[in-house]
């Protein structure tokens, strides 16, 4: 979630936790129906989700990219400007290379060498402020996320809900027809809404 975004994979083993902590309540959890004499065992119901597609589809995770985006919008244009400031003295000592004597010569390189550690730190200070906003922000939505797929999966039956967000993950492959993660959105924006924008009050008129 940054200008490029990066998002946290999710365990749903915090959820099962603090499900079992005293105290907790748990959610709607489906009946359970006693197996007859000899009968075999009910199939054991298992779900994949792409968590972090989730939590960017969520009405909050996708304000929450806007404003990050807006905040960080100046710092990247100003490292556009720096950028294209070197260039510019970088084509012009190429140019005038031939004519230039070696002072001159020394002092343009030290010039760009000079914009080019500003033009790092910048993209070095502005990246590590992202990403400090991005963690912060990606664990509130996805302990939010968590409680979600804890409470659908109590009410649905579901024994396992396994993250695929990672390609390199665990899972080599899983049926479409498991994937919750548009349904986990839907619940997420009815449990979580973000809170309604108040339109901007008219200028007062003068007397």
């Amino acid at each position: 979630m940054k200008i490029a975004l990066v998002f946290c994979a999710l365990a749903l083993a915090a959820v099962v936790a603090a499900q079992q902590a005293p105290g907790s309540q748990s959610p709607q959890q489906a009946p359970v129906v006693a197996a007859e004499p000899g009968a075999a065992p009910p199939p054991v119901k298992v779900a994949t989700i792409f968590a972090q597609n989730a939590i960017v589809s969520t009405q909050e995770g996708q304000k929450a990219t806007a404003q990050l985006n807006a905040k960080y919008a100046p710092r990247k244009d100003e490292f556009d400007r720096k950028q294209r400031e070197i260039q510019v003295l970088r084509d012009q000592l190429k140019k005038n290379l031939a004519s230039m004597n070696a002072d001159a010569r020394r002092r343009n390189e030290q010039l760009i060498d000079s914009k080019s550690k500003e033009l790092q730190r910048l993209s070095e200070d502005s990246q590590a402020a992202l990403e400090e906003e991005e963690g912060s922000l990606l664990q509130q939505l996805g302990d939010k996320l968590l409680g979600v797929i804890g409470e659908y999966a109590m009410r649905h039956g579901y024994a396992l809900v396994l993250d695929v967000s990672n390609p390199q993950g665990p899972v080599l492959w899983a049926s479409p027809s498991v994937d919750i993660t548009n349904e986990i959105v839907k619940l997420y924006d009815q449990t979580h809404p973000p809170p309604a924008v108040s339109p901007a009050a008219p200028p007062a008129k003068k007397q």
